[in-house]
């Protein structure tokens, strides 16, 4: 009979001391509306954009390395009516840079006079150095030696 008055004594306190727990919890500062809390993006740690979480520093470039299929498929993140997603790393001008030209800029000059590039190729070369080799295959020869090269075999069987 003891053990029944028990268990309503203590739910109530987990109860209280839940409510204390959360009542304790802050909000976060007033984020800039490019975080992805606020676009509907659902969770996302801020340790995926942010070196130091409590001054708000930023990895560098080249951690921002989207894979080779989100480049094949970016389209459907862009096209959405959330283009805010896209901003709150990139410009406008950057979709226009490749977009709205005629004739094909090799990824690797397109963003040549950026400070943060790795050099000799930036961060995403991986994921890119496809359309660079089709556009200027010798470009890519000068360093790395002919097609079907130890360098290349080792991915491309």
């Amino acid at each position: 009979m003891n053990r029944l008055k028990i268990f309503p004594v203590l739910a109530l306190f987990g109860l209280i001391a839940l409510s204390a727990a959360c009542a304790q919890m802050k909000a976060l500062p007033n984020l800039p509306a490019t975080h992805p809390e606020e676009l509907a993006e659902g969770p996302v740690s801020c340790s995926e954009c942010h070196e130091d979480q409590q001054k708000g520093t930023l990895k560098p470039y080249a951690a921002f390395n989207h894979t080779r299929i989100f480049i094949q498929n970016h389209r459907f993140y862009a096209s959405t009516d959330n283009t805010t997603l896209c901003a709150t790393c990139h410009k406008v001008s950057f979709c226009a840079d490749c977009h709205t030209n005629k004739t094909v800029i090799k990824p690797a000059e397109m963003l040549s006079d950026r400070p943060d590039r790795m050099a000799p190729h930036r961060g995403d070369f991986l994921t890119m150095h496809k359309i660079e080799g089709k556009l200027d295959p010798e470009s890519c020869y000068r360093c790395h030696g002919r097609a079907n090269n130890g360098r290349c075999v080792a991915c491309h069987r």
